[in-house]
């Protein structure tokens, strides 16, 4: 694929996405690591003024003996998100480097925020987790205050998994709470939402997040069939080689529906593989159902010459134009 030909893709793709021209506000990214999910992650969020919020896939750590005691916190809660936004967008950081830069300093950490928030993570880690999540600080003679994890599991340390789902909700309940008051439509963007997670959990979160957040847009990359088939109204964006198609995450109920374009993607299934003008054929007829017909696919639909198609090529192109 040429360089003018992929940067015409990441335009197509972000055009939809800003100008809402989906039949979803919410939206899965799936494809290998050389398909440009992260270029169209940075390019839809580097020049966003406002409302937009991105977490790495590599921020999914928490480290609960670094939060700070309420009574040291002078005025971190000022800070704006965008200043975590514009840290983690930098080149050194983007998808690289675990950061919550608060202060502008490089150094800030999630820990920091943990006890103004504390209240609705708790509530959210028993309505996910069920389980009863707090950190209590215990006096010792010798070495002084000292921060104590108390699941009430007997439970000394955070599991990976653990580590990821608290960090996800508080990174969004900051973001809720910092959002300017004309943001009507805020947007998240996070990259491996199941980084860590449990399969029972991966399955679980992206419909959990959904519908606690609902004033917020979810942008979320995935390798997970878990995701996508317990995914609930939102656009499926596959990116393959030299090509993207749309498709409507509610075609997809079970992990086996969702193989068909894992084995394209993944290049799992080589046998089954269709030649390049079925393929486009079919991408066009995904974006007349999933309501993402744009005058992009228009054009498209108009360069296929339809003299040289067979008769079940010619069979979808109608279904297409009659869609």
């Amino acid at each position: 694929m040429s360089m003018e030909n992929y940067q015409n893709m990441l335009k197509e793709i972000k055009e939809k996405i800003v100008n809402k021209n989906l039949k979803y506000t919410n939206m899965i990214i799936i494809g290998d690591n050389s398909s440009g999910k992260s270029d169209i992650l940075r390019d839809l969020l580097i020049d966003q003024e406002c409302g937009y919020y991105f977490i790495d896939s590599v921020n999914r750590s928490f480290n609960y003996e670094k939060i700070s005691i309420l009574e040291d916190i002078t005025e971190i809660y000022s800070k704006t998100y965008k200043s975590v936004l514009d840290y983690r967008l930098k080149e050194n950081n983007f998808n690289l480097v675990d950061t919550f830069n608060l202060d502008k300093t490089g150094i800030g950490n999630i820990e920091t925020i943990y006890s103004k928030y504390s209240k609705e993570l708790k509530r959210l880690l028993k309505i996910f987790l069920d389980i009863d999540f707090d950190i209590v600080i215990e006096k010792d003679e010798i070495i002084g205050r000292r921060k104590v994890l108390n699941i009430g599991e007997g439970i000394e340390k955070l599991s990976s998994g653990y580590q990821a789902i608290i960090r996800l909700f508080l990174e969004l309940i900051y973001f809720e709470d910092s959002l300017e008051d004309d943001v009507e439509h805020p947007v998240v963007v996070i990259d491996e939402i199941n980084e860590f997670l449990s399969v029972k959990n991966e399955e679980r979160i992206l419909p959990f997040l959904m519908n606690r957040f609902k004033q917020m847009s979810f942008i979320v990359t995935t390798h997970s069939a878990d995701v996508i088939a317990n995914s609930v109204d939102c656009n499926i964006l596959v990116l393959n080689s030299n090509e993207y198609q749309w498709l409507d995450g509610n075609d997809f109920s079970s992990v086996t529906d969702v193989r068909e374009i894992f084995d394209e993607v993944y290049n799992l299934n080589h046998e089954d593989k269709v030649n390049d003008l079925e393929i486009l054929l079919r991408h066009l007829l995904n974006s007349k159902i999933s309501e993402t017909w744009t005058d992009v696919e228009e054009e498209k639909l108009k360069n296929i010459d339809k003299h040289r198609l067979t008769n079940s090529q010619r069979l979808i192109v109608n279904q297409i134009v009659s869609w």
